[in-house]
């Protein structure tokens, strides 16, 4: 938990979530980073009290553990946790985390030239990942919320542009696989997510950010890949058996 008397730098260096909060407050990372908290919100005629509540709530909700009875969930309630809680986290972070990109490498590159191509590789992960979520979205998750609505059924013949939905879901780990990829080339640009010892405010945030979405990342294709998609196809089996 953040105190008043941690610098800006600290801050967001022990909390990931933090950058954002204080980025909405309009808390500038890098020109206060060695201010206090308690310093840099009484000359911006802020409450302290306030931004330390929001920090606290980020923290809670920072990637870290799912809920202890996830095992018990429906299909269908598990793809509403994981479109609330996974989807919603890759369509707020990317973004952000992407406009860091430009701004660190804007002013960084020269030092660490890096960053120019971990700048096009999360624009790249963007574009990626965002098509992604919305194949998932439009055509996978409502197909399967669908056999999970009809699993007591005697037979089940969904209209889908696919025979199998081992189809689609191989496509989705395929996809997984890819931003595997672009995210293992980020964490070996970044030594692990570890910035120079001169790294500025944004820089340091930057980096937790990228730490922080890659633990969301693993738990979000955990959960699809070893949990949902193997319930899905030995669903679909199962009531083709009964058909």
């Amino acid at each position: 938990m953040p105190t008043l008397t941690q610098s800006i730098r600290e801050i967001v260096s022990n909390q990931s979530s933090a950058a954002a909060v204080l980025q909405r407050f309009d808390i500038d990372l890098c020109s206060r980073a060695d201010e206090s908290l308690k310093q840099a919100c009484a000359e911006l005629q802020l409450s302290v009290d306030q931004v330390l509540e929001k920090l606290s709530d980020a923290a809670a909700n920072e990637p870290g553990a799912e809920p202890a009875d996830l095992p018990s969930y429906s299909m269908s309630r598990l793809i509403q946790h994981i479109v609330r809680t996974h989807h919603r986290y890759v369509r707020r972070e990317l973004p952000r985390l992407t406009e860091m990109a430009h701004k660190v490498a804007g002013k960084h590159s020269e030092r660490s030239p890096e960053l120019r191509k971990i700048e096009r590789l999360l624009d790249e992960l963007q574009t990626e990942m965002f098509a992604h979520l919305e194949k998932e979205e439009r055509v996978l998750f409502p197909f399967i919320a669908e056999m999970d609505q009809y699993a007591v059924a005697s037979s089940f013949s969904p209209s889908a542009c696919f025979l199998s939905v081992a189809q689609p879901i191989r496509m989705m780990m395929l996809g997984h696989d890819a931003a595997d990829r672009i995210i293992e080339e980020l964490r070996n640009l970044t030594n692990e997510f570890e910035p120079p010892k001169w790294a500025c405010g944004t820089y340091v945030a930057f980096y937790g950010g990228l730490r922080a979405f890659e633990t969301d990342f693993r738990q979000h294709v955990h959960l699809e890949n070893d949990v949902l998609f193997p319930r899905a196809i030995e669903m679909e089996s199962a009531m083709q058996r009964k058909g």
